[in-house]
């Protein structure tokens, strides 16, 4: 428990220098207007638009009409939310698919197929009035347990924080790492955006020797966003292993 008392306590310090910087770091971005890809479900020409705080919702009501669950993930109890990135092109095409969370190999092939079919439905990424390729991300989630709608999560919360807590006690009560470790990859699989398990799960690699697999998931808060994914976790993927890294954040 104690690691991760220290950990927090320093992601807090953090925001304090993020607040000092954010005033001077908005206004050299003043100049520049960057304007995400939009998803039309429609073929369009790309032409310079403005985005809204709902952007992706077409896009999920697309997928979700479109995605048939497979059968053999289905057969097997394949379940958790399914995260894929891939890039808009300035012509409107998507391209570079990137599987973040996988739920089966036969949902990520499922997922893309119909990704693949919105090619020329996207008005591009804008930097100023400039079409630019831009990259963008999308999660969809898949319920077994719920045949009449399967993409509910409102037990994903559940089993999520069912198998962190185990993950926890394994990790900082008994030292169980490897153990731990399951449970913590239990849990992502239905809430692979959580910040907390990313955190975690990341440090529970680290002490296991997994630098690269600790820094994709520190990384990955980079990516949501937010001041948690700065300094320190910039920081943490220099470091050479666990006990060093805690060595820092007890000195901070």
């Amino acid at each position: 428990m104690k690691r991760i008392v220290i950990f927090l306590l320093c992601l807090a310090t953090s925001v304090i220098t993020f607040g000092q910087e954010k005033k001077d770091y908005l206004n050299e971005l003043r100049e520049v207007k960057v304007t995400a890809p939009i998803f039309t479900a429609e073929k369009v020409v790309p032409k310079i638009t403005t985005t809204t705080e709902n952007e992706l919702s077409p896009l999920k009501d697309y997928l979700l009409k479109n995605i048939q669950y497979p059968e053999q993930s289905k057969k097997w109890g394949k379940e958790g939310t399914e995260v894929v990135q891939f890039i808009v092109t300035p012509e409107g095409e998507v391209t570079d698919f990137k599987i973040i969370n996988s739920v089966s190999k036969e949902i990520d092939e499922e997922v893309v197929r119909v990704l693949k079919t919105t090619n020329q439905m996207w008005k591009p990424g804008m930097n100023n009035e400039t079409p630019v390729a831009m990259e963008k991300e999308v999660s969809i989630a898949f319920n077994i347990s719920l045949d009449d709608n399967p993409v509910n999560t409102s037990n994903f919360v559940i089993q999520a924080k069912k198998n962190f807590d185990i993950g926890n006690k394994k990790f900082f009560v008994k030292e169980s790492t490897k153990n731990a470790l399951k449970y913590y990859d239990k849990a992502m699989q239905y809430l692979p955006n959580d910040k907390a398990l990313l955190v975690t799960r990341g440090m529970c690699r680290y002490e296991l020797g997994d630098k690269n697999g600790a820094c994709q998931d520190w990384n990955r808060i980079k990516t949501l966003g937010g001041v948690e994914g700065n300094a320190y976790l910039d920081n943490f993927c220099e470091f050479k292993g666990y006990n060093d890294m805690i060595s820092t954040l007890q000195v901070k």
